[in-house]
C-alpha cells in the first residue's frame, strides 16, 4: 500500500467518526427513555406503588401548605435580638430606620427588605501613640514609632499616650467612617498632641503643665471625632510620658533639678523672711512702747518734782515773809529730822571693860553681840 492510500483510509475515518460518535450517544438516550417510560406506566413498578398510595392528595393542597410553611419560615427569619451591651441599627432598603436598639427581642421586616447589624458598645478599646513596644490585644498591621514634637520653646519632646475609647452611637460607626476605627482615634490624637504640646513651654510639660495638657488633649481629640461624626467617644487618656528624648535628658533633668533647688531656697527665704520681718517689727513697735512709756513716766516725775518743789518754795516765801527766813529754815530742819531719825540706829560700846563694835554686825546680829548695847531713837 503506498502513501497516498494510507492517508486517504485515514482521512474516510475522520469523517466517519462524528456520525458513529451520535449514533452511539442516540443509543444510550434511547435506552434512557424507554427505561423511564417502561418505569412510568409499568404496573410493577415503585412509582406506580407510590401513585397508588397517595392517589388521594391533592396536589393543590401540598403546594399551598408548601407555600404557608414557606412564608413562614420566611416571616420567622425577621426575629432577632440584641444581646446585654451590645446595640443594634436597623436599615430597610439601605436607609436608617433605627439607629440604635437597646438589648432584648425583637422584630423587622425579613432580608432584603430590613437588615441588621449589631455594634458592642460596652466594649472599651484602646489606642496607643508613641508607644513602642506593642500590646499583645492590639496589634496593627503599621508597624510602631515613636512621636516626637515641638514644644512651644521649640524644644524636642518625646511623647507616649494611650487613649481608651468605645461606640456612642452605632449608626455613625457603622456608616460615616470608611476605614478602621483604630486609625482614626489613632491619627485624630496624633494631631490634637502636636497641636496643644506646641502651645506650651517645655519646663510646663515637664512640671506643673502635665494635668492640663492631659485634659486639653482629650477636649481636643473628641472634638475632632464629633465633627467627623465617627461616633467614637473618648473614656479615658492616660499621657504617660512628655520628655526630652533620652540623649538630652540628663541635660533636662540637672536643669529641672537646679531650677527646683532654686525654687527651694527662695520659698525658705521668704519665709524666713515673713517670719523675721514681723518679729522684728513687733519686737519694735514694743521697744518704742516702752519708750513712750519711759518718756511719759520721766516727764511726769520731773513735773510732779517740779511741782512739789514750787509748792514748797511759795511755803517756805510766805512762812519766811511771815515768821523769818531762820525760823523757818530751822522749822523745815526740825521736821527733816522727824523723818531720819526714825530709821537711824544708834550702838554704845563700853570700852572701859574692854567692849569693842564690829562693823561687820548690823541688822539681828547685833542684837545677839556680848557687851554690845543698841540704843535706838
Amino acid at each position: 500500500m503506498t502513501g497516498e492510500g494510507v492517508r486517504t483510509d485515514r482521512a474516510d475515518a475522520d469523517a466517519a467518526s462524528p456520525d458513529a460518535e451520535r449514533a452511539r450517544r442516540g443509543g444510550v438516550t434511547g435506552a434512557v427513555l424507554r427505561f423511564l417510560q417502561w418505569f412510568a406506566t409499568n404496573p410493577e413498578s415503585p412509582l406506580s406503588d407510590l401513585r397508588t398510595a397517595l392517589g388521594h392528595i391533592r396536589p393543590a393542597l401540598v403546594l399551598w401548605g408548601a407555600l404557608a410553611i414557606a412564608l413562614v419560615t420566611y416571616v420567622s427569619t425577621g426575629v432577632y435580638s440584641v444581646a446585654p451591651g451590645e446595640a443594634a441599627v436597623v436599615r430597610r432598603f439601605g436607609e436608617i430606620i433605627l439607629p440604635r436598639v437597646e438589648p432584648g427581642l425583637h422584630y423587622r421586616m425579613p432580608w432584603p427588605i430590613d437588615q441588621v447589624d449589631i455594634v458592642n458598645v460596652s466594649n472599651i478599646r484602646r489606642e496607643q501613640v508613641g508607644v513602642v513596644l506593642p500590646e499583645e490585644e492590639h496589634l496593627h498591621p503599621e508597624p510602631l514609632s515613636k512621636m516626637q514634637t515641638l514644644s512651644g520653646d521649640t524644644n524636642v519632646v518625646d511623647v507616649e499616650v494611650i487613649v481608651q475609647y468605645q461606640v456612642r452611637s452605632p449608626a455613625d460607626y457603622l456608616f460615616n467612617i470608611r476605614y478602621a476605627p483604630y486609625r482614626i482615634v489613632r491619627d485624630t490624637l496624633r494631631a490634637a498632641v502636636t497641636r496643644r504640646v506646641t502651645n506650651l513651654p517645655v519646663d510646663a510639660l515637664l512640671t506643673s503643665g502635665r494635668q492640663s495638657l492631659q485634659e486639653a488633649i482629650r477636649e481636643e481629640t473628641q472634638r475632632q471625632l464629633d465633627e467627623y461624626r465617627s461616633g467614637l467617644v473618648i473614656v479615658g487618656i492616660d499621657l504617660q510620658k512628655a520628655f526630652p528624648p533620652a540623649d538630652v535628658a540628663d541635660a533636662f533633668t540637672a536643669v529641672n533639678t537646679a531650677r527646683e533647688e532654686r525654687a527651694r531656697v527662695i520659698n525658705e527665704a521668704r519665709g524666713y523672711a515673713n517670719s523675721l520681718i514681723p518679729e522684728a517689727r513687733g519686737q519694735a513697735q514694743q521697744i518704742k512702747a516702752d519708750a513712750e512709756a519711759y518718756r511719759s513716766d520721766v516727764l511726769a516725775r520731773a513735773n510732779g518734782g517740779a511741782d512739789a518743789f514750787q509748792s514748797v518754795l511759795s511755803e517756805y516765801r510766805r512762812n519766811a515773809a511771815a515768821n523769818g527766813a531762820d525760823v523757818t529754815r530751822y522749822r523745815m530742819y526740825l521736821e527733816t529730822i522727824e523723818k531720819i531719825m526714825p530709821r537711824v540706829q544708834v550702838y554704845t560700846v563700853d570700852t572701859s571693860r574692854g567692849g569693842k563694835f564690829n562693823l561687820r554686825l548690823s541688822g539681828d546680829a547685833a542684837k545677839n553681840a556680848p557687851s554690845i548695847r543698841r540704843n535706838q531713837r
